[in-house]
């Protein structure tokens, strides 16, 4: 099917070459790319159809989606109200001017124009309402609100933000603050750092009274099952499409689990975020199996007497999605923004002032290097063997810090209470919060910003600050 659409683009690019000022042409040129999942690339196509047809709504609304995906945030909201005349449907110029400015920081008005989108689609667009709803949870929680939990559920009911598993013949929790006695199985979505935030709220089903399964990805299934002990833990694929029944490999164990509810883990925090709740803290619970532990215990044993007097640091800065053409492009996208240059890495760990304090350590599995690069100077790797994350937390576990970009590897450091170091790009997760050192949301964790889309230097040279100041505690 690719190969069809690949050769489609050739053949609509070979046309351009000789009708360059044919809009038709350019229109194809953009409809193959999305069609590619490349909208990416589709920039330079819009404008140069803008620059023959004027206010195209078809050009418009892809400019700006893929200002967005290059993190020009502000520059789309600027381009949105020049064509806000343009014939959108109903609600649509309000979701799109919402999310761009939610993105760039403006929440207050990304707050109220998504609001009014909901309103506007409430009557007649129930996908468009779901788009709204999902995306005013948002930025209310970007903001630190935690209403915006309820609000950001709908992303389960949007079809472009990721599947849910529906278990039939289990009825799907409403809400009930009294779980007293009640078996309530949670299914997994989206990725490992998403999977270890959301269990962090699996105490307040605990404390409610609930009995609990979960379900996971098999390469966090250990470290889930030593850090939820009062959790049945249980692994099977990641859900894909929406609504996908149960896998048939975990039926049998769910069945006799007999629960009497279903939640997916994107409910979790309802439960303690409810009307007049005082403010929510995601807090630590993760831990590495005994058994991984020990070897790790062995191994800092000898780092450090290999480097007397320094920090231990573990260091992660290249998120894997964005090297894989096979993904979306907002998935490539969002990944690409928030790496950090392997030559910027470099410069800090060659620092003369942070190599005579700290010894870093790798915290990359040893499958992905071939990707990331190998940092120059010495940074040293975890000898037991990263195999899946039980045993990147029992590294970790070891360490006196670690220092990442927005990863899995950066929540699994902040869940264990690991002193930690978050570098985002400019319109990180919500759950990095959105101004200051900090995020209201996890506790702990010191978040250094980027100011400017794409420039990591200064955010390396507060990193190497961070550093220095950390080393003296």
């Amino acid at each position: 099917m690719n190969d069809d659409l690949l050769n489609h683009l050739r053949d609509a690019q070979d046309r351009h070459e000789h009708e360059p000022h044919s809009v038709p042409v350019i229109r194809e040129i953009c409809r193959m790319l999305v069609a590619l999942q490349r909208e990416d690339a589709v920039l330079p196509w819009t404008e140069h159809g803008l620059a023959l047809e004027p206010h195209d709504p078809e050009f418009a609304g892809l400019r700006t989606d893929a200002l967005n995906l290059a993190g020009r945030h502000a520059e789309a909201a600027t381009f949105l109200m020049q064509e806000r005349s343009l014939p959108w449907l109903p609600a649509m110029f309000q979701i799109k001017l919402g999310y761009s400015l939610m993105m760039a920081g403006d929440l207050e008005r990304a707050v109220a124009l998504l609001d009014e989108a909901r309103h506007i689609a409430s009557a007649s667009n129930p996908a468009v309402l779901t788009k709204a709803t999902h995306l005013l949870g948002e930025a209310l929680l970007k903001r630190g609100d935690g209403r915006g939990f309820r609000f950001w559920t709908m992303r389960n009911e949007d079809s472009g933000a990721g599947g849910s598993y529906r278990a039939i013949g289990i009825p799907v929790w409403s809400g009930e603050q009294d779980l007293r006695g009640k078996r309530v199985l949670i299914t997994h979505q989206l990725g490992y750092g998403d999977q270890f935030l959301l269990a962090a709220s699996l105490a307040d089903f605990h404390a409610a009274g609930a009995t609990l399964m979960l379900t996971c990805d098999q390469q966090i299934h250990a470290l889930m099952q030593a850090s939820l002990p009062d959790v049945s833990v249980i692994w099977t694929k990641r859900p894909l499409e929406m609504g996908g029944p149960l896998p048939e490999d975990i039926r049998a164990e769910v069945a006799a689990f007999a629960p009497d509810f279903q939640a997916t883990l994107l409910f979790a925090p309802i439960l303690a975020n409810r009307e007049g709740a005082p403010p929510y803290r995601f807090r630590p619970y993760m831990r590495p199996p005994a058994g991984k532990r020990q070897a790790a215990v062995e191994w800092s044993r000898q780092l450090r007497a290999q480097h007397p007097d320094k920090k231990l640091v573990g260091l992660f800065w290249d998120c894997e999605q964005r090297h894989h053409t096979e993904f979306g492009s907002t998935m490539r996208c969002w990944a690409a923004r928030r790496s950090i240059p392997l030559d910027l890495i470099d410069q800090l760990v060659l620092d003369p002032a942070v190599a005579k304090q700290v010894q870093f350590v790798n915290l990359h599995h040893p499958l992905l290097e071939s990707t990331a690069g190998v940092p120059a100077g010495d940074v040293a790797r975890y000898s037991p063997g990263v195999f899946h994350f039980d045993d990147t937390a029992a590294c970790i576990d070891q360490l006196d810090a670690v220092v990442s970009v927005d990863s899995g590897v950066a929540n699994l450091a902040a869940f264990m209470g690991k002193s930690a170091c978050v570098a985002v790009n400019t319109s990180g997760d919500w759950r990095w919060g959105s101004e200051g050192r900090s995020t209201p949301w996890i506790e702990g964790v010191t978040v250094l910003r980027q100011k400017t889309e794409g420039d990591w230097a200064p955010v390396v040279r507060d990193i190497a600050a961070w550093l220095m100041h950390a080393s003296q505690g």
